[in-house]
């Protein structure tokens, strides 16, 4: 949707185990993640990748819509529903992690 900032998060994790324990992580991030006193994130999907060569080793996304770049912001560095999420995923054996975000141009 134009005019929302669309945020992709990918995960290296070998664990099926532990990318079942990370989308736990993510419903719960999505019922508690607040800003000023009201939920903030348009929309967010997550979960293990389906398998394939092109995945370059990656095995879980993320994909965050926010309604600005203040919001996203805000998500990384004072969300504590985030932040927890992110203290939780320390233990999960996390081999390698991307981030990308970008104003949708094409929406079809």
């Amino acid at each position: 949707m134009p005019g929302t900032i669309i945020r992709v998060t990918m995960f290296k994790i070998p664990s099926e185990e532990s990318r079942a324990k990370l989308v736990e992580y993510y419903k719960t991030l999505v019922t508690t993640a607040v800003k000023d006193g009201a939920p903030y994130i348009v929309s967010l999907q997550a979960g293990p990748l389906i398998e394939d060569p092109r995945s370059a080793g990656f095995t879980f996304a993320a994909k965050s819509e926010f309604k600005t770049v203040e919001d996203m912001k805000y998500y990384d560095e004072g969300c504590e529903a985030h932040q927890a999420l992110k203290e939780k995923a320390k233990p999960l054996g996390v081999e390698g992690m991307m981030m990308v975000y970008y104003d949708p141009v094409v929406v079809a």
